[in-house]
């Protein structure tokens, strides 16, 4: 998956690219030109070839790099790669950008990755950056406006810091001359779904794509029928330098409908802005009746075989762990005992371990600030949709019914939402090497600190062996597809629409048993235009030992404390009388109380004594004449 061109690179030559002239651009496509100065080190070819054991370069297209760590030990790969000349004399400013991988791993060393600029002919050079470490590619964008009228040489360098360490690389050179005044609109970043009535803050981005540093700007908005602008001065943004923005005037959705809206930028220090082909931007604002709770998916690209994946399996932990209440973690395994291939070839997961983080972070890295990243981003998106799901489990049969419901909380027209149920065991163990998880934690390998997941993965040997781990969050079939399942959500809905739909699964015995007690179902409700999932939801599998019953009505049924120490309330609200029984069971199906609380009508509350249940989960299955309920219950 190529990310070049995104934020910086992508916005500065996509949207002021009518307006400036390309001085001087390589993307290394056919190797290293000969007009470039190339050290040794320095070499051109795919982000594959140039990779090696601990520096596994993510996917891109022709690069240009040092591998370090490909070296042996004892070599330096110290060396610069250098431009040609480029001539600026006709040039009123100009702005370097550029792709850089630099994982910065400081492996008994300080390594560093740097641009370096000289005016004289390579005798004296100015340091420009000094790259920070990623685990992903960077867009990197420099002013060089001070060399406006001179002749430039530009050089990436490399130092290893007398070190065995890792690398730099990079892509898609660009040296651009920007005309006097250009000012564009990056985004809005006002999230779309609103609740009505209330104020909704007008925000964005701007950024100066100019030579003259902006001082004023004039920011406007438009919902089709009136126009607000304002004028914002003391401003100081120099090229390539973007600026955030709340307009003063709020926008309110009175109804729940949606609205487009146009933000634009103009007037730049008073002067006419030279490319105004970008410097407005349409968003759209729906208005919601109310805000469903969201929850974050993210899948995690893993295998076995990876050396780097027990960072996902401590990623994954500290998510379930300290966002339980809006994380969804699903483990997309790759060429191992674990993989299911649809599932594998959906998520086109390139690097490992990688992510995708509501399939709108896509082909992302990980760690345990990535995720929470990542989460904090995506969970402050309003959803249009409150998603619900119950999977009703047969341990006779080992048949299983998911009844999967999406609301809609505004009007939506011409949409393509699809629904998708993935099924998710938790605690799987196997044997065999297809099992075992290489790690390159250890002290056998790289040696790096690492705990988490139930490891301390710098103690433990490279491979630890099947005997020794436990898989969480295992992606172990897709109903509906990746893509979700088409034609069930109508295309067009209102405030207030319901879709309800039912899957059926079986829970495997062969080739692999599945174990029902670990099993969860996940719904994720996708916009098949985007690929975005909107919303998700997710509940473990619920014992039930008739499924065939006449009216499901969990929703009047509440059992209070849940967690409970073994005395709980069952509150249930009827509307006609009716006789009540009680069936617990444990995860194995097992009937282990039974209660006949005679006949009730109204709202009722009724006591529940299980101390005589061991701690584990328990499925509560009420009978209230033709209606059922079935809660799951924890004892701790």
């Amino acid at each position: 998956m190529k990310r070049c061109f995104t934020l910086l690179l992508a916005l500065f030559l996509g949207y002021g690219l009518n307006a400036q002239t390309v001085l001087f651009s390589e993307d290394f496509e056919a190797g290293i030109p000969d007009e470039w100065t190339a050290d040794d080190p320095w070499q051109a070819g795919t982000s594959a070839a140039l990779s090696s054991q601990y520096f596994q370069i993510p996917a891109h297209t022709q690069i240009a790099g040092v591998n370090d760590d490909a070296a042996a030990p004892t070599f330096s790969s110290d060396g610069m790669l250098v431009t040609p000349p480029i001539d600026l004399s006709e040039a009123l400013g100009a702005a370097l950008t550029f792709e850089a991988y630099f994982f910065d791993g400081d492996n008994g060393g300080n390594e560093t990755g740097k641009v370096l600029v000289s005016s004289d002919g390579g005798a004296t050079w100015s340091e420009k950056i000094s790259l920070d470490g990623s685990e992903e590619w960077q867009s990197i964008f420099i002013n060089l406006n001070d060399y406006a009228g001179d002749t430039i040489l530009i050089a990436f360098e490399y130092k290893d810091g007398g070190a065995w360490n890792y690398g730099y690389c990079i892509d898609d050179v660009a040296l651009t001359a920007p005309p006097s005044y250009d000012v564009a609109m990056l985004n809005v970043s006002t999230l779309r779904y609103q609740e009505l009535n209330s104020d909704i803050a007008i925000k964005g981005i701007f950024r100066n794509f100019g030579v003259q540093t902006v001082n004023s700007l004039t920011i406007n908005w438009s919902d089709g029928v009136e126009t607000y602008s304002e004028e914002i001065t003391g401003l100081d943004v120099a090229t390539g330098e973007e600026y955030e923005f709340t307009h003063s005037t709020p926008f309110v959705a009175p109804e729940a409908i949606t609205y487009d809206i146009d933000v634009w930028v103009s007037n730049p220090n008073g002067e006419t802005d030279e490319n105004d082909a970008d410097n407005m931007t349409t968003t759209k604002i729906s208005g919601v009746t109310f805000i469903p709770a969201k929850k974050v998916v993210i899948e995690e690209g893993t295998g076995g075989w990876c050396g780097w994946c027990p960072r996902g399996h401590v990623a994954m932990e500290y998510m379930r762990e300290n966002y339980a209440e809006s994380f969804i973690g699903i483990a997309v395994h790759n060429r191992d005992a674990m993989v299911n291939a649809p599932y594998d070839n959906g998520a086109d997961i390139s690097g490992f371990p990688g992510c995708n983080a509501d399939r709108v972070v896509l082909g992302g890295s990980v760690s345990n600030s990535l995720f929470v990243e990542y989460h904090d981003d995506l969970v402050k998106r309003i959803a249009p949709i409150k998603p619900g799901i119950e999977a009703l489990y047969n341990p006779d049969t080992r048949e299983t019914e998911i009844n999967v419901s999406a609301e809609f909380v505004t009007k939506l027209d011409d949409i393509d939402y699809r629904l998708s149920v993935v099924i998710v065991e938790d605690s799987v163990r196997g044997a065999g090497s297809g099992f075992n998880q290489v790690n390159y934690y250890s002290f056998q390998t790289a040696n790096l600190a690492l705990v988490g997941a139930g490891h301390n993965w710098q103690a433990e040997p490279d491979p630890v062996l099947a005997a020794n781990m436990t898989y969480m969050d295992v992606g172990r079939t897709l109903l509906g597809g990746y893509n979700g399942l088409a034609n069930v959500i109508p295309s067009n809905v209102v405030a207030g629409d319901v879709v309800t739909h039912t899957f059926s699964y079986t829970v495997p015995i062969v080739p692999v048993a599945y174990n029902p007690e670990n099993l969860r179902a996940v719904l994720l409700v996708l916009d098949n235009s985007t690929g975005e999932i909107l919303n998700a939801e997710q509940t473990h599998f619920e014992f039930v030992i008739n499924s065939s019953k006449e009216e499901f009505a969990n929703e009047l049924v509440d059992i209070f404390p849940n967690p409970t120490r073994g005395e709980a309330s069952i509150n249930i609200q009827l509307d006609e009388a009716a006789d009540i029984q009680l069936q617990v069971y444990n995860m194995l199906g097992q009937q282990v109380a039974a209660q006949d609380y005679g006949r009730r009508n109204g709202s009722t509350a009724l006591p529940f004594d299980g101390a005589q249940l061991a701690p584990g989960a328990y499925t509560f299955y009420l009978t209230m004449g033709s209606k059922v309920a079935v809660k799951r219950v924890v004892v701790e």
